[in-house]
């Protein structure tokens, strides 16, 4: 397993680091950030639309007590989409007290930084 970047992004005043791993045909990405710890896995599994366009599936788990596994499942399908590459992420991030509301812009959040990052790397690659 080889380290091949490292992306670091803020939000709420809270730094997140994704250090991205390249094994066989596929990525391994870590999120750290405060209160850094597992709490869910996710996998994204590209493939191609009938009509063409990419796509990716995506799975998660969860550990018992933790939400992490959806969040770290909704990371890995963008980035799978973007670079055609099978990838698992790893995440464990801890926001107290969200709201339903402060949740779904967390999720938006880490989703837009999962697609920079999937760009990022088919151009480093590339």
């Amino acid at each position: 397993m080889k380290e091949i970047a490292s992306y670091k992004t803020k939000y709420s005043s809270q730094q997140f680091i994704a250090t991205v791993f390249f094994k066989e045909n596929g990525l391994i990405i870590d999120i750290t950030g405060p209160n850094d710890h597992l709490g869910g896995i996710g996998i994204g599994v590209p493939y191609i639309r009938k009509n063409g366009e990419k796509s990716a599936n995506y799975h998660c788990i969860s550990l018992p007590a933790h939400r992490d596994g959806e969040l770290a499942a909704y990371i890995a399908r963008n980035i799978a989409k973007i670079t055609r590459f099978h990838t698992v992420v790893v995440l464990g991030v801890h926001f107290p007290k969200l709201t339903k509301t402060q949740l779904n812009g967390i999720i938006r959040f880490f989703e837009e930084w999962a697609t920079e990052i999937g760009e990022q790397i088919v151009t480093e690659i590339s």
